[in-house]
């Protein structure tokens, strides 16, 4: 493989890997609607996704953000881990120059 390859094939894997994240956080929101807030995920889909996406949740709850009972962490984070990932392809694109 030419730097060209490795280059590119790092830029598609971060974008798939911001895909995941932002599908399992919005997952976990919709799966905390449903479930009422219940603290014990039951099932292991919901454990799959409280794992994956709670390194995340728990970096942006650090911060306040919060109105009134609204908690705004997802939104935070999703906003973040885009403007991380366009940020590190951005990097690996000027290494093609």
């Amino acid at each position: 493989m030419d730097k060209v390859q490795i280059v590119i094939f790092a830029i598609r894997f971060v974008q798939i890997l911001r895909s995941f994240i932002v599908y399992a956080i919005i997952a976990r929101v919709l799966v905390s609607w449903f479930t009422f807030g219940q603290s014990q995920p039951r099932n292991q889909l919901t454990n799959f996704l409280y794992s994956a996406t709670e390194p995340f949740l728990k970096l942006v709850r650090l911060i306040p953000h919060r109105i009134g009972m609204i908690d705004l962490s997802p939104i935070i984070a999703l906003i973040g881990i885009d403007i991380l990932a366009e940020f590190v392809v951005m990097l690996l694109g000027n290494l093609l120059r």
